[in-house]
């Protein structure tokens, strides 16, 4: 669901969310303030994640029919297929780590055939979340929800999941730049909330997992936006802003159906806990400082911590980058500078840097917390970059901290 922002003529597209009533949700509707009457959804994946093949008559159109794409078909949940984007628990969103476009603010021009909308996201990087009940992909949907089954806990790790591997690594569509998640980014700007449309129901947007492609563009306010094609359904639904309007034909919001009454707090439906690498605006765990400490018994393994961060290289160097992105993610919002800093780091092993992260409960720490150190070329970036942003007003952490302050070339 993305809202309204001004953005050129029209209404700025409100990002996706990943499904939870009004707040999190790219695709099903939710039930914005109140608990549906109807019963709680059970996942038919969980219970037996079996694929529908794509029928001869494809309930959808290109990109997601009529190509090699393996459209999901099945029933995610007893309340409609994987674009119905419908959310039953928080276990149902899968953390991930990379690029990524956020539809859940958006609103969305439909085509003559009223089954795709065509959505402007904000492109981010960073945490994000799949919902696993809007997996459009059949393959990757299977191969999800059997890992997920047998062992959850693998799933609640970030990039753990199949499907967030799939989508940083490209696998998840033949030929899109993006794929549409949920994150917090913008919730600071843009604040979650929910407009109950479960008694209006009609068609919305179901953007969680959509293919986004095409050239951005860039905003007045420092946003960038890539285009994303949502596949649409016609059922009751949950936009992720208060006060807002159900109908806004001819256009559709980017929303989503929860069939359980979400908390008040967004944040506590990705777990209630801090999320690593983001801002505090944005549910993030707090910078380091110099009392931030690995627990005892968290069993992390330093080493291995540092040799995540020295062996990720940024393509045709020899920058490190998961020092370079600590040192800019969690203090600057220039989506530029970001990319520099972070694109590609998402196809690196990070596991026992996102442990570290977590037993701490900081952002952008763990190079801190281990004493990594890291090389000459790196070290030089990091300077860079941190100038980059006292540049455009920001502070680095090493204004913060002391800590990633780099060297001068």
């Amino acid at each position: 669901m993305r809202l309204t922002v001004e953005f050129g003529l029209g209404v700025r597209s409100v990002a996706l969310l990943v499904g939870l009533v009004g707040w999190m949700g790219c695709g099903g509707g939710g039930n914005g303030g109140g608990v549906q009457n109807t019963p709680t959804a059970t996942l038919t994946a969980t219970a037996a994640p079996t694929a529908t093949p794509t029928p001869a008559e494809c309930p959808l159109p290109l990109p997601f029919c009529g190509g090699d794409f393996p459209l999901n078909t099945a029933m995610t949940t007893q309340y409609g297929p994987a674009w119905a984007d419908v959310v039953t628990k928080p276990s149902d969103f899968l953390p991930c780590f990379g690029p990524y476009a956020l539809c859940y603010y958006a609103n969305c021009p439909v085509g003559s055939d009223g089954k795709v909308g065509a959505c402007s996201c904000f492109e981010w990087f960073g945490p994000n979340y799949v919902l696993i009940n809007g997996i459009l992909n059949a393959d990757t949907w299977q191969e999800t929800t059997r890992q997920c089954t047998a062992d959850p806990a693998s799933c609640q790790q970030t990039n753990g999941a199949p499907a967030c591997r799939q989508i940083n690594s490209g696998d998840f569509y033949s030929n899109a730049t993006r794929v549409s998640t949920f994150g917090f980014y913008r919730a600071a700007q843009e604040p979650i909330g929910a407009t109950d449309c479960t008694q209006m129901p009609g068609p919305y947007a179901g953007c969680m997992t959509a293919p986004c492609a095409g050239p951005t563009m860039s905003n007045p306010d420092g946003t960038v936006d890539i285009a994303c094609e949502c596949p649409t359904y016609d059922g009751p639904f949950s936009v992720g802003k208060d006060g807002l309007t159900c109908d806004t034909s001819p256009t559709v919001w980017s929303a989503s159906y929860n069939a359980s009454m979400p908390p008040s707090n967004p944040c506590d439906m990705v777990g209630g806990t801090c999320i690593p690498d983001a801002p505090p605006a944005e549910c993030g765990c707090p910078l380091y400082s110099s009392s931030t400490t690995l627990p005892p018994g968290s069993g992390v393994d330093c080493a291995k911590v540092c040799q995540e961060y020295n062996s990720c290289l940024k393509s045709g160097t020899d920058i490190q980058l998961g020092y370079t992105c600590d040192s800019t993610l969690c203090t600057s919002s220039k989506h530029d500078l970001i990319f520099d800093a972070c694109l590609g780091l998402q196809n690196c092993e990070l596991s026992e840097i996102f442990k570290a992260e977590s037993a701490a409960e900081c952002s952008c720490c763990a190079s801190q917390l281990c004493n990594c150190e890291a090389n000459g070329a790196t070290e030089n970036k990091i300077f860079a970059l941190d100038e980059a942003q006292r540049a455009a007003g920001e502070m680095p952490q090493c204004d913060i901290n002391g800590t990633l302050c780099g060297t001068a070339p």
